[in-house]
C-alpha cells in the first residue's frame, strides 16, 4: 500500500488519503509506518516544503478525544492553494470511523474543493482503504427497508464515498479525478456484496503475489521466485499447513489448557534463547531493558530483535486476564493482586523463580530443544537447503534462559477496546535519562479479537490458540493468523498450537484462499474486459463471511442421482435419439432382466470418466442452448483456472462445453441443473486424478482437502460408467433409428409439462427383496449380478467410493407424440471432487453476481 502511495506521488497525484483501520491502534500503527518508510527524513522546513501531511504527528499521538476532529483534519485553504500551485502533494492518514470520515469530508469540501475548482487543471485524488473488509462493507439485505434518513444505515462506506462524491449538496469539482483502491487479505465480503455499496469492486480485482521458491512473471502466478533463498520467503499457510507439515510447525493441544499453556510458554522461551544466542553482539532483552543508551543509533544497534508469543484464549476480556494471572502464578508470582497490578502497569515480567523450574523439569524443557532440532532438519529437506540451521547446546540455552530470557520477558493483556492504543512498542524511546530499548523485546501477548485485525507482532514464534468457534467465519479467522509473515529466517522455531479441529479449519481456509487467488490471477492473465468475479468458497462446516446475511452454499458436484428431465417436444426427430441409437449400433450390448422381466439394454463395456462426459455433452435441446456467457460458464472457468494452475488441460479442452450457439440464435437462460455441468464435472474429476487442485474436497469426506489427497489411490478408485436404455410399457419404437437396432425398445409414457419430464427415476421399491426390482438407479447392479446395497433403513444416498456409475437413457413417447424424446438419469459414486461456493441471497441462479 505504501509502495502504491509512493508511485502515485511520483506520478504527481495531488491528494492521497490512506484509510488506516477502524481502531486507534491500527490508525497510529499505519501513520507511524508511513512516516518511517515513506515520509522519511528529519522533521523541519525541508520536509514541510515537499508535502502537506494531515494530521501531524503530535495530533495523532495525543490521547483520544484530546484534539477535536475538526482540528485534526483541518486544511488551511492558503496551504492547499500553494500546494496545488507548486504540485506539492497532500497526504492524509485518517481513521476509518464515521466521525473521523465526516470531519475529513467536511474539511475537504470546505478547504480543498474551491481551490481545486480554481486550479485550471485536473486534480487527482487517490483513496487507499486498508483492511477494506472491515467497516467498508454494506449488506443490501440487512439494510433493505431501512429509512434513508432515520434508518440504521451503515455510515462508514457512505462517508468514504462522500470524500469525492458528497451527498450533502456540495458537488465535487468537475476537474476532480478520484480513484478508490481497497486492500484486504480476506476479500470474501467485498466480492460477495452487491453494487448497493458504492465501494463494491466495479473496475478491477488484483491479487498481490508473495515471495516463494516458485512463480513466473508471465504468465503471472500467486507467488514469485525469490532469488535470495528460503530465508526471504513469505511464511504463510503454504508453509504452515502444506510444505512444512513434517517440520511440526502446527501442534494439536491436549485436554488440559493449563498444561498446554505451560508447555507452549516453555517452547517460546527456549526459542527466544536460541534466537538470542544466534544474534551475536546484541544485548539480551533483560540487559537491554535495564541499559540507558547515549543515542538513538546505539539503542537501535545494541537492542535485540523483538520476539513475541501470542495466547488467544477467547474473545472474553475476563478470560484473557485470568489466563495471564495463571501464567504469572506458574512463573513464580504467587500474589494475584500484585500480578493484576503489574499487568495494569505493563510491568508484569516473569519471575526469576521460574528458573527453578529449569532444574525440576529439565527433561520437559529439553524436549523443545529436540523438537527444534528435528524441525530444522525437516525445513532443510522441505526447502532443499544444503545445511540445516544449527542449534546451540542445551547448556548455552539454559544460561540464556536464566540470565536474559526469563527475567526479560513481559506478559501483556491487549485491550479489545476500539479506542485503546494497546499496540506493541518496537521503537526506541527517549526520556530525561537518555535513550532506551523498545519495550516489547520479549513479550507474551494475551489477546482476543483485537489481534484479528492488522496489528503486527514482530518476531512471533509461538501461538497458543485455545478457542474454538461454534460458527466460524473464514475471513474473520484468517485475520486472526498473526503467525503469517516473513519468518523463514527462524521458521524452525515457529509453532502454532491449537485444537486439531481448529488446525484443520485453518488449513481449509488457506486452501480456499489460494483457490481464490488462483482464480483472480487467471483472470489477470487472460486480460479479459470487465471485472473478474471469482468464486468465494466456504466449507460444509464454516461460512466465508459473517458480514453478508443469509449466505447460501452451492456445491459443485451435481449430486448422487441427477436426472436430466429436459426433453425435446417430439414434433421432429430428437437429436438425442440419434445419439442413443448410434451409440448402441456401434457398441456391443446385452439385455438387462430383473424380477422376471426384461428391463432394458446395457453396453457390454463401461465408459471412462472422460468418455461419459463427452457422451453427455452430445445432448442437444431445441429450447435450451446456454452458450458460454453465463454464471455456469463463469463458475466452471473459475474452477478450470485452478485446475490449470496445476497443469494445462489438453489443447482445446474445456471443462464446461455446451453446444456452440448457431448464428442468430440467442443464448438460453442457464439452468441450475444444466445438463452440460454433469459432463464438466466428469472432466473435472478426471483432471483431478493427476492434480492437487485447491479449494476442492472429496465428496465422501468434505472435511478433507483434495489438495492433500493420495492421487494414486484416487486414480485406482475412479468410477466407470455403464450406459443403458430403460424400457417402458409402451409400444415398440420404430422411428428415428430405433428400428435399425438389433433389439426392440419399448417407449416409456411419462407425462411432460413445459418441456420437462414430470417424473425422474422410476420403479422405486426401496424394500424390494433379492428376487424383486428395487429401482432404475440399480439397473447396472442387476446386469452385473452384484448384491444391492442394504434396504432403505441402512441405504446410503450415494454409491460408495470405488463403485461404478450409471448413465440411463429413458425413451419417452406419449400418445400423439410423433417422435420419441430422450431423458437421462445419472448415478454418480462418492469419491469425486466438490466445492462449496458462497452465494448471495439475490443470486437465485448462481454463485456469482453479474458485474
Amino acid at each position: 500500500m505504501l509502495g502504491v502511495t509512493a508511485l502515485a506521488l511520483d506520478k504527481q497525484v495531488d491528494l492521497v488519503v490512506v484509510l488506516a483501520g477502524t481502531r486507534i491502534s491500527l490508525w497510529r500503527q499505519t501513520f507511524g509506518r508511513l512516516q518511517s518508510q515513506l515520509d522519511t527524513g528529519d522533521d523541519g522546513p525541508v520536509k514541510e516544503r515537499r508535502r502537506l501531511l494531515v494530521p501531524n504527528l503530535g495530533e495523532v499521538s495525543a490521547p483520544a478525544g484530546r484534539v477535536p476532529l475538526s482540528t485534526l483534519y483541518k486544511f488551511e485553504p492558503a496551504q492547499v492553494r500553494r500546494a496545488i500551485r507548486e504540485r506539492r502533494p497532500v497526504v492524509v492518514v485518517a481513521m476509518k470511523h464515521a466521525d473521523h470520515l465526516r470531519a475529513l469530508g467536511k474539511s475537504i469540501r470546505d478547504g480543498v474543493f474551491r481551490s481545486v475548482e480554481a486550479a485550471g487543471r485536473d486534480f487527482r485524488m487517490l483513496v487507499l482503504d486498508d483492511e477494506a473488509d472491515d467497516g467498508s462493507i454494506l449488506d443490501a439485505l440487512v439494510e433493505e427497508g431501512e429509512d434513508p434518513v432515520y434508518g440504521k444505515l451503515k455510515q462508514i462506506p457512505r462517508a468514504i464515498a462522500d470524500l469525492w462524491d458528497p451527498r450533502s449538496g456540495v458537488g465535487a469539482p468537475s476537474n476532480l479525478r478520484a480513484t478508490y483502491v481497497a486492500y484486504t487479505a480476506t476479500p470474501h465480503s467485498n466480492l460477495l456484496q452487491e453494487d448497493h455499496n458504492p465501494l463494491a469492486p466495479k473496475d478491477f480485482v488484483v491479487a498481490l503475489r508473495t515471495a516463494f521458491d516458485r512463480g513466473t512473471i508471465a504468465p503471472r502466478e500467486t507467488t514469485f521466485h525469490e532469488p535470495k533463498g528460503y530465508k526471504s520467503y513469505y511464511t504463510g499457510g503454504e508453509t504452515f499447513y502444506r510444505r512444512a507439515m513434517a517440520a511440526g510447525l502446527c501442534r494439536p493441544t491436549g485436554d488440559d489448557p493449563a498444561v498446554d499453556t505451560a508447555d507452549a510458554v516453555r517452547g517460546f522461551l527456549v526459542a527466544s534463547a536460541i534466537m538470542q544466542i544466534r544474534a551475536a553482539g546484541k544485548l539480551g532483552p533483560h540487559a537491554a531493558l535495564t541499559t540507558t543508551f547515549s543515542s538513538r543509533e546505539e539503542a537501535a544497534r545494541r537492542s535485540p530483535q523483538p520476539r513475541s508469543m501470542l495466547i488467544h484464549p477467547s474473545a472474553s476480556i475476563s478470560d484473557q486476564f485470568e489466563i495471564a494471572l495463571d501464567l504469572l502464578d506458574w512463573a513464580g508470582h504467587s500474589d494475584r493482586v500484585d500480578s493484576a497490578d503489574r499487568l495494569s502497569k505493563s510491568t508484569a515480567y516473569l519471575s526469576e523463580l521460574l528458573s527453578t523450574n529449569l532444574d525440576s523439569e529439565r527433561d520437559i524443557w529439553q524436549r523443545w530443544h529436540k523438537r527444534y532440532a528435528d524441525s530444522a532438519e525437516q525445513v532443510r529437506n522441505t526447502f532443499d537447503v544444503p545445511i540445516a540451521r544449527s542449534l546451540p547446546e542445551w547448556g548455552e540455552i539454559e544460561a540464556a534462559l536464566r540470565e536474559e530470557i526469563i527475567p526479560g520477558t513481559r506478559v501483556s493483556v491487549v485491550n479489545s477496546d476500539h479506542d485503546a492504543d494497546d499496540r506493541p512498542e518496537y521503537d526506541v524511546w527517549l526520556d530525561q535519562d537518555g535513550w532506551h530499548a523498545p519495550r516489547d523485546l520479549s513479550t507474551i501477548f494475551i489477546s482476543g479479537n483485537v489481534m484479528s485485525r492488522g496489528i503486527t507482532l514482530e518476531g512471533l514464534t509461538t501461538t497458543l490458540f485455545l478457542r474454538q468457534t461454534s460458527n466460524p467465519f473464514a475471513d474473520s479467522q484468517m485475520q486472526m493468523q498473526r503467525w503469517f509473515g516473513y519468518r523463514n529466517s527462524y521458521v524452525e522455531l515457529c509453532r502454532v498450537i491449537a485444537p486439531q479441529e481448529q488446525l484443520a479449519l485453518f488449513a481449509a481456509y488457506h486452501d480456499n484462499d489460494e483457490a481464490l487467488r488462483q482464480a483472480v490471477v487467471h483472470a489477470m492473465n487472460e486480460d479479459s474486459t470487465g471485472i473478474p468475479s471469482p468464486l468465494v468458497l466456504q466449507g460444509r462446516e464454516f461460512m466465508a463471511t459473517g458480514k453478508i446475511a443469509n449466505l447460501r452454499t452451492k456445491p459443485l458436484c451435481p449430486g448422487s442421482k441427477p436426472f436430466i428431465r429436459l426433453v425435446n417436444d417430439g414434433t421432429k426427430p430428437d437429436p438425442n435419439a440419434e445419439l442413443v441409437t448410434s451409440l448402441f449400433r456401434h457398441h456391443d450390448s446385452q439385455d438387462v432382466s430383473a424380477a422376471g422381466l426384461l428391463r432394458g439394454r446395457i453396453l457390454s463395456q463401461p465408459f471412462t470418466l472422460g468418455e461419459a462426459g463427452r457422451l453427455l455433452d452430445g445432448l442437444q435441446f431445441d429450447r435450451y442452448s446456454p452458450g458460454l456467457q453465463n454464471w455456469q460458464a463463469e463458475m466452471w472457468r473459475d474452477v478450470q483456472a485452478r485446475v490449470e494452475s496445476q497443469g494445462q488441460l489438453p489443447l482445446g479442452n474445456q471443462l464446461y462445453m455446451p453446444p456452440e450457439l448457431s448464428e442468430g440464435i440467442s443464448a438460453s437462460t442457464v439452468r441450475r441443473d444444466c445438463p452440460y455441468s454433469i459432463g464438466a464435472y466428469f472432466r473435472l474429476w478426471e483432471a483431478c486424478l493427476s492434480r492437487h487442485v485447491r479449494g476442492l474436497v472429496p465428496t465422501e469426506s468434505p472435511r478433507l482437502r483434495w489438495s492433500m489427497s493420495d492421487l494414486s489411490e484416487r486414480k485406482r478408485l475412479q468410477p466407470r460408467f455403464w450406459i443403458g436404455i430403460r424400457y417402458g410399457g409402451g409400444d415398440v419404437v420404430t422411428v428415428d433409428g430405433f428400428a435399425n437396432l438389433p433389439f426392440e425398445v419399448r417407449a416409456m409414457q411419462r407425462a411432460i409439462e413445459n418441456g420437462e419430464l414430470v417424473a425422474t427415476w422410476g420403479s422405486r421399491s426401496p424394500t424390494a427383496g433379492p428376487t424383486e426390482y428395487r429401482g432404475d438407479e440399480y439397473f447396472d447392479y442387476y446386469f452385473r449380478g452384484e448384491t444391492l446395497p442394504n434396504s432403505l433403513a441402512d441405504e446410503p444416498p450415494w454409491r460408495p467410493v470405488g463403485s461404478d456409475g450409471l448413465i440411463l437413457f429413458h425413451i419417452n413417447q406419449v400418445e400423439g407424440q410423433l417422435h420419441p424424446s430422450v431423458a437421462v438419469g445419472v448415478c454418480i459414486p462418492l469419491g469425486g471432487p466438490d466445492q462449496f461456493a458462497a452465494t448471495v441471497p439475490s443470486s437465485h441462479l448462481g454463485p456469482v453476481r453479474s458485474k
